[in-house]
């Protein structure tokens, strides 16, 4: 069926699946010319539940379930246990995916960066302000080449064509890229990439989420989604300065990275559970949400110090998204979905998007049985939001599939390309219909700009060890965004992704 004449049926669906609120007029802070807004059937999504699973999930026991950790296995443990009491089913060999990852800590006794140009040597140690990153075995490997500066990743994407000659170079970033543009230069034959990063706090935040111990895919033969090909370093504002002072003097510096690690395994899984499908025509095939359940775990002390990384709204909150979209679909509609809906929680997404691009390399669920994934992974809105981005959905029709389900409630959504910003990423790149959903920048419903703009000040703390749960957090905005992802799905079950897999 084409998209366009999909569209009324899902439209009718979903309107009647609704309970009209009264009145006729959008309420304050609803798009304009919207018309009437619409209120979810009762109870349909569990509050209550949304602030168990994230009290939990959320809790200093947990100690931030940083990926190989302790509490992340916790954490599974848990994910694990709500699935069975949901009645949900493992696949074949269990809930269980053990993803090889090794932890590799830099050895900062042995590890020099050397900046040569003209007859002037620099020897630095991480210690001056340095770091390697990536996720793959490339990471782990130094380099020595002429440097190249090449500006930031617009710059490098708007004059792809005109980048210098990188042959056996080193290119210099002003900061950290996208993989997209790395690639571009690898493909130009850089060996290696040095990134600037001249902001002292900005740097400290990299080197909480990214530094070390890195976290390292041991299957080589995984294409990342997330980190270059090449191995790539993050250097602070002191070795910045080095490294520009060398460019400056000499269009010959040279530099040389000679890093040395302690590695060892370390424990991580993916869990992946099913509904069954009701229909025994289309119960082979799967509606996918996916959450991530590993945060930063235990970092830098903030200014309390406080050193554990909660992850509340990052991402304790889109699993407990998934556990009550699971619980909902078990009633309404009764029995299910006519398809199988698959629910995956991964691993390391914090790292690199690690968990599931191991997935995806290795999927326990047919790739080709998978209608569409919908990732659910962009924070706890404290109010209910009306407008949206679906990332991923440019171009798609399953974003123009969810722009009509937004509008049957008398929302907006937006769409845009699918960028290695979360876990839909590794699917949408191997040609699975993937989407994220994403609360938009609009004022949420009934609240001025300025109220909105307060609410978002005071519970918006990002890889901050303040993201933790509070019982004084309105759930309402989490309920609305489960309720989104629950819709979509309804919807990619009745009406299917025009191209996708029947």
């Amino acid at each position: 069926m084409s998209a366009q004449r999909l569209r009324p049926v899902l439209l009718a669906l979903i309107v009647e699946a609704c309970v009209p609120r009264a009145g006729g007029l959008p309420e304050p802070g609803g798009p304009p010319g919207a018309g009437p807004q619409r209120r979810f059937a009762p109870a349909l999504i569990d509050t209550l539940a949304l602030r168990g699973h994230t009290f939990f999930l959320s809790g200093d026991l947990l100690e931030g379930r940083g990926t190989g950790s302790r509490g992340a296995d916790v954490a599974a443990l848990y994910i694990t246990a709500q699935c069975r009491a949901l009645g949900l089913r493992p696949l074949e060999g269990g809930y269980i995916q053990d993803v090889p990852l090794d932890q590799a800590a830099v050895r900062e006794a042995d590890t020099r960066l050397t900046i040569r140009h003209g007859a002037d040597t620099t020897t630095l140690t991480p210690a001056d302000g340095f770091f390697p990153v990536g996720g793959t075995e490339a990471a782990l490997a130094g380099f020595a080449g002429q440097m190249a500066f090449v500006g930031t990743g617009d710059d490098i994407r708007r004059a792809a064509d005109s980048l210098p000659p990188l042959k056996g170079k080193v290119a210099v970033t002003i900061g950290p890229l996208r993989v997209t543009a790395a690639e571009l230069l690898t493909a130009r034959g850089a060996i290696g990439l040095v990134h600037l990063i001249p902001d002292t706090a900005a740097y400290r935040a990299y080197a909480t989420s990214m530094g070390t111990p890195m976290t390292i895919l041991r299957d080589p033969g995984i294409a990342s989604s997330f980190y270059p090909s090449v191995p790539a370093l993050l250097v602070g504002p002191g070795v910045a300065r080095a490294v520009v002072a060398a460019l400056q003097a000499d269009r010959g510096s040279v530099i040389d990275l000679r890093p040395a690690f302690d590695r060892q395994p370390i424990p991580a899984r993916n869990i992946a559970c099913l509904l069954p499908g009701t229909n025994a025509r289309v119960r082979d095939t799967a509606v996918a949400l996916t959450a991530h359940y590993d945060h930063l775990g235990i970092s830098v002390a903030d200014e309390t110090g406080d050193s554990i990384y909660n992850g509340f709204s990052d991402n304790a909150a889109g699993v407990a998204m998934l556990l009550t979209i699971a619980k909902a679909l078990r009633t309404s509609p009764p029995g299910g979905l006519r398809h199988a809906v698959l629910f995956l929680f991964f691993t390391a997404e914090e790292r690199g998007l690690l968990g599931s691009d191991y997935f995806v390399a290795h999927p326990l669920y047919p790739l080709a049985q998978i209608r569409a994934v919908i990732n659910l992974d962009a924070g706890a809105p404290p109010a209910r939001p009306w407008n949206w981005r679906l990332a991923g959905g440019e171009g798609s029709p399953l974003g123009a599939l969810g722009q009509d389900v937004a509008l049957a409630q008398g929302w907006s959504a937006t769409v845009s390309p699918a960028t290695p910003n979360s876990d839909y990423f590794p699917f949408a790149r191997h040609g699975v219909p993937a989407v994220f959903i994403v609360p938009g920048a609009a004022p949420y419903e009934g609240l001025s700009a300025d109220s909105s703009q307060a609410l978002r000040l005071r519970w918006d703390h990002y890889h901050q060890a303040s993201d933790e749960y509070d019982e004084a957090f309105p759930f309402v905005g989490l309920e609305r965004y489960a309720q989104y992802a629950y819709l979509l799905a309804q919807a990619i079950d009745i009406g299917g992704v025009p191209g996708g897999p029947r």
